[in-house]
């Protein structure tokens, strides 16, 4: 990478504005490029984002490109002209909290598809990103916010997966560190924990302080000494001393776990974090970044497969029957609550369908929406 680190953030939404003022105020300088479609948006959080950094003496630049990933060709003049290090992919065609905006009535039968049969909303922009960069002979690093745990491994054969993910797994890290150093007598700083889970699990616990019987493992280790604590005593607090804003508000958290991978990604600083997706790999894990490199961090008594294994039964509780050859099939039960409340029918997917089913449940939603 360059001395300054040039970082070019995709999407101008809550997550892609977040991580972009939040970048701008890191210590070390970084260049960053906000790209989107909505020009009037760009300048306005760019703007907030230097007056931000400069008002606390940052020197960090930022700007912005328009970029339309419906125009792949376009989008791979720009991102070639720009010359990012990284990019930072926050597009989605819709996000998952927006289903919690609808009324208890409307929104409880949704929620019981869980998370995979609204993957055409995730991987129809990264599709088109991935598309782009490559066409670009970009040799970025691609750090993707959209699902990765799913969009990760179903791209990897086609050379089109991200280098990495975040948020999800690594959403509850900082708790149930907090959590464990409370139960040791100890500052979370001395504690880290190593947690294997996939998305489903991540987000059940934070909700309901289980994980539904989806296997994850967790371990703790106290300066360097592994401990035994049980998973059940550190994800409780979760719903009750150690609760945190969920829906739109609880975004904050997503930023935060972004930065903890760009950020060491960026400065090329060692650092331990969790991710999803990592070099296509189904679900999340923990990771080590040591100048710019990702490399899996595993608990030394775990080998791959076994952590595969977890994620891969995980990935069914989220909706997810299998991810094979380009396909994805969804779990039946999961399906089944989109084809009988949105009328929308997918039971299996190839990845190179995902606009046109991303396009047409968009329009099943809406119109579920406006009968609310």
């Amino acid at each position: 990478m360059t001395e300054r680190t040039k970082i070019m953030v995709v999407g101008a939404g809550h997550i892609g504005t977040g991580v972009c003022h939040a970048l701008a105020q890191t210590p070390r300088p970084l260049d960053i490029v906000l790209a989107g479609r909505d020009e009037d948006r760009l300048t306005r959080v760019v703007n907030t984002a230097r007056f931000g950094a400069l008002a606390r003496g940052g020197t960090s630049t930022v700007n912005s490109v328009r970029i339309d990933l419906d125009d792949v060709d376009h989008a791979a003049e720009q991102i070639a002209g720009q010359r990012p290090d990284i990019i930072f992919a926050a597009a989605s065609v819709q996000s998952w909290w927006e289903l919690f905006t609808l009324p208890k009535d409307r929104f409880e039968p949704l929620y019981e598809a869980a998370y995979g049969p609204w993957l055409p909303f995730h991987l129809a922009p990264v599709v088109k990103l991935m598309k782009a960069v490559r066409a670009a002979g970009s040799q970025a690093l691609v750090v993707n916010a959209a699902y990765p745990d799913a969009v990760h491994p179903l791209l990897a054969d086609q050379g089109l997966s991200p280098d990495v993910g975040i948020g999800n797994v690594a959403n509850n890290v900082p708790a149930v560190r907090t959590i464990a150093a409370d139960l040791l007598g100890a500052d979370p700083a001395e504690v880290v924990v190593r947690f294997v889970a996939h998305h489903y699990v991540s987000h059940r616990i934070s909700r309901v302080g289980d994980s539904g019987g989806a296997p994850f493992h967790l371990t703790v280790w106290l300066r360097g000494e592994r401990v035994d604590l049980a998973p059940e005593a550190m994800f409780a607090p979760l719903l009750t001393t150690h609760r945190r804003l969920g829906g739109l508000p609880g975004q904050a958290m997503t930023v935060a776990s972004a930065i903890s991978v760009l950020e060491p990604l960026a400065t090329g600083a060692t650092a331990l974090a969790h991710a999803p997706g990592p070099h296509g790999l189904v679900g999340g894990y923990p990771v080590r970044l040591d100048s710019g490199a990702i490399a899996l961090d595993l608990d030394p008594a775990m080998d791959l497969e076994t952590a595969q294994e977890i994620n891969r039964v995980g990935q069914r509780h989220d909706g997810i029957a299998t991810i094979d050859d380009g396909w994805v099939t969804f779990e039946e039960r999961s399906a089944a609550v989109l084809r009988e409340h949105l009328g929308y029918d997918c039971s299996k997917l190839h990845w190179s369908e995902a606009a046109d089913h991303a396009t047409e449940l968009r329009h099943k939603y809406i119109e579920y929406q406006n009968r609310a």
